[in-house]
This record gives C-alpha cells, structure tokens and sequence, in this order.
C-alpha cells in the first residue's frame, strides 16, 4: 500500500521547522503567585522533539542519497561527511533528536519475503554488472543496491556521530511501533506499507528525505494516513481485517489470489490474465487495494472472523482450516500493532524494565519483545 498514490494523502513538511516551531512554543505549566520583587525559577526549557528513524526501509537516503559510490562497494567518506551533516542539523538547527532502530530479527515467518527480497537483489546486481561493463558508466538510481555491511557500518557511524541506537530481536515492526507509542515520539521515518496500515499518527517518508546543503532544511514528505483510509472509505476498525486481506507474512499472497480474483469478477479487463501458462499471476496492487477496501468497507460484522473467513476462502480447493486460523493470525497481529497503548498498562512488554531515554546517546538497553515485563499483581 503507497499513500502516496491516493490524491492528497502526501504532503511536503520541513522537519526541523516543525520541531524550531515546537520548541518556541511555551511549556504548560500551572500558573504559581510570586512577589514581583523575588520572581520564581524559570521552567526548564521542553525537551528536543524526538523522531524514530526505521533503519531497514530507509538505508538508502542514511547512506547519503544517490552518490554513485555504492557501486564501487561503498566509499565510506562521503556516507560518513552526510550522516555528520544530518546530526549535526539536527541538534544545532533544529533541535530535533534522532533515534535511529536496526532490524536485528530472524523471523521465520519472514523467511518467504526475505528470499523473494534476496531473489530481486540478484537479479539487480546483474543488471548493475551488465550495465557497467556494457556501457561504463553508473547505473541508474532505481537500481539502489546496499553495499555490503552497509547497515553496520551506518550503525558504528550513528554511535559516533552521538545518535541514539536501537536493535529489534524478533519481531521488527511491532517493535518498532511499540518503541514509537511508549516513549513519546513525535514521528517515524519509514518507507514499509506494514507501518502504513498500522495507523501510525504522524508517518514520514524516508525515501524523500532531503538534507540541504546549509544544514538548515530537513524536508520530506508526511503521508496522512487518515485521508488514505477515508479516501478509501475505511475507517480504524477496518484497517486490521484490511491488511489480513491484501497479502501479509502471514496470510501470504498466494493464499489470498483466488479471492482477489473473485472481487474483480470475470467481466473485469484484468480477467484474462488469471491464467498465463499454468502460472500463479496476481492482479495489480492498485487494482487489489481499491477491490479489498471496497469489500472490507461493506462488511456488516467486523468482529465475526469466521463468517468472514468462509466468505473470502469460499472458492479455496485445499488448506482450509489452514488460512482460516491464518485470517485470524494475521487480523489479531494487525489489530494489535494499531491499538495505541492506555497509560494504565504500564509498561510496554517490548521494552526491558530500565530501557530508556536518559543514558548517554547511543547506549540504550535491548529490546525483548513477547514477555511481559510487567508484574500483574501491581497493576490495579
């Protein structure tokens, strides 16, 4: 899922303007009598808007943007000069503070994405070594390819740079989210559709980010989630049985392309392309996004899974009860990486109790997701 393919759900901002803007702003506090001869202490100046940086979907435009050194396997100075220049702009010049997660996860649910993900790399790399010793010159900027290492070697800069680091262990994107609600961040910086559909309040592209030559602009895009989802004609409580329904790590692609097809129907233009040489071909993105978003909108009961799994699976020839409980799986995981947390939690069971924000930049404690951390009997 793009927001930026929906008219007006993408908009250019200026990050450390908005975070200029916020630190001018005064601090609530409550109102205290003093005598005008003995005034009282000044409040303490806000603290720095805080912005949580997805290091995996957003490697590219860490690593500097699009030089033509990643090529050669990744001269290093000139991705060290701009990650300087970006810490540097933002505690100077915005007074922004940047904290910047690492996908440390293995997954074996994403095992599948992770190998059609390897497969498009190798495929890439021809093209780039076909292209260079064709015609000698760099490859085009779409054929971005990570450097070898290129992730550890940004993870070393950032700490010597000052910038704040986290690592994720095993589930990278409920991390990531429940990071981003617990500890009060202003925004996320990502390019992954998973955070999109994950009701994220304030979304910022990674790919767009710009850092101007004076340092003085930091200028993106922020994609509102919520004029996506309305001009889709979806609201909150639609996005987790949404998501399950488009093609996760859960419910995979595959599971769900009988029903894709079924929702454009045999009249549809695209329909002819169902079967091609006894291979499985799935209808295009955009069109499968309008088609669920019109199915999941005119559900009646979003709570009855099983009535809705029936439905979608109705024309499923094998594995029945197999993508049921995935439906289910996949709308329970979703369902839970939307819900903002209520601040009678206590808290997150992500988080290992003394992980915070007050250590010296750069040394944050580990994340352990899927044990509570959290003793029940203290909780009222």
């Amino acid at each position: 899922m793009k927001p930026e393919a929906v008219s007006g759900a993408a908009v250019p901002v200026d990050l450390l303007k908005l975070a200029r803007t916020a630190a001018r702003q005064p601090p609530h506090h409550h109102h205290q009598h003093h005598h005008p001869h003995h005034p009282g202490p000044m409040p303490p100046p806000p603290p720095p808007a805080r912005i949580l940086i997805d290091a995996d979907s957003g490697l590219q435009r860490l690593y500097g943007g699009y030089q033509t050194d990643w090529v050669c396997g990744g001269e290093w100075n000139a991705m060290l000069g701009y990650l300087a220049a970006l810490s540097q702009a933002c505690l100077y010049q915005g007074g922004l503070e940047l904290v910047v997660v690492f996908n440390g996860t293995l997954g074996k649910e994403r095992w599948p994405e992770w190998a059609r993900r390897a497969q498009g790399q190798r495929q890439t790399a021809q093209l780039i070594v076909n292209h260079v010793g064709s015609k000698a010159t760099p490859p085009p900027r779409a054929w971005f390819l990570p450097p070898a290492c290129l992730s550890h070697c940004v993870r070393l800069a950032m700490f010597r740079f000052r910038v704040r680091v986290v690592q994720t262990l095993e589930d990278h994107h409920q991390e990531v989210l429940s990071l981003y609600r617990d500890f009060g961040f202003s925004g996320l910086i990502a390019q992954d559709s998973e955070f999109a559909l994950c009701n994220v309040p304030a979304y910022f592209s990674s790919h767009g980010l710009k850092l101007s030559w004076n340092g003085k602009n930091l200028t993106t895009h922020q994609y509102l989630l919520s004029e996506a989802a309305r001009q889709l004609g979806l609201k909150t409580q639609h996005l987790p049985c949404f998501a399950a329904l488009l093609g996760n790590h859960i419910l995979p692609d595959e599971d769900l392309a009988a029903f894709h097809w079924s929702l454009l129907g045999p009249e549809h233009p695209l329909a002819s392309l169902k079967v091609r040489a006894h291979q499985l071909v799935l209808p295009p993105c955009e069109v499968v996004i309008k088609a669920v978003s019109e199915y999941v909108s005119s559900i009646k009961d979003l709570g009855n899974l099983d009535a809705i799994a029936r439905d979608v699976f109705k024309q499923s020839q094998s594995r029945m009860e197999d993508k049921v409980q995935r439906f289910k799986k996949a709308v329970d995981y979703f369902s839970a990486a939307s819900k903002p947390r209520s601040p009678n939690m206590g808290p997150s069971a992500f988080i290992l109790p003394g992980f915070g924000f007050g250590g010296p930049p750069g040394h944050m404690g580990p994340m352990h997701p899927g044990k509570n951390q959290v003793d029940s009997s203290a909780q009222e």
